[in-house]
Formats: structure tokens, sequence, C-alpha cells
């Protein structure tokens, strides 16, 4: 088996959100050495919206956890957060 098919099957059994952190290094390596970089596929409709890769990732995985305030979150967070879902003593 040559290096090519070697990293592609170690690349394939990693969950997408590590093969995206595979394809950075990779970027950044050429980029280091100089080396041109290739050209970027067609745009996905997440593309389309100006997502980046690691938002697009997160949403792949089902991450869920981001909340928009105007108000210090350190300080008010347990007013602005639902904790409903939790199991155990509520705040």
């Amino acid at each position: 088996m040559n290096t090519l098919s070697q990293i592609q099957s170690e690349v394939a059994a990693l969950p997408v959100n590590l093969q995206g952190e595979v394809l950075d290094f990779v970027q950044f390596v050429k980029l280091r050495r100089g080396l041109p970089q290739a050209a970027p596929e067609a745009a996905s409709d997440s593309e389309d919206a100006g997502d980046t890769a690691f938002f697009r990732a997160l949403t792949e995985t089902g991450f869920v956890g981001c909340i928009n305030t105007d108000e210090q979150l350190a300080t008010y967070y347990k007013s602005q957060l639902d904790f409903s879902a939790k199991v155990g003593v509520q705040p």
C-alpha cells in the first residue's frame, strides 16, 4: 500500500470534525513550504451562506450551544440559560 492510500484510509476512518483538522494541517504545511494551494471545490449550500469549515463540522455533529445576549453572560448566565432539560439539582 502506498503512502497516499494509507493516508486516505486513515483519514476516512476519522470523524468529520477530525478530518477537517487534518485538512487544516495539510493546508498549513503547504503554506509553510510555499507549495501551491488546491483550487477550492464547488461551494455547497452551507458555504454559500459563508459558514466556516469549523461551523459546518459543529453543525454536522449536532452541536447546539450558542445564545445571543447583550448582558454580561458570566454574571447573568443562570437567568439567560434554560436548565429544564438538565438532570439533577436545578440552580
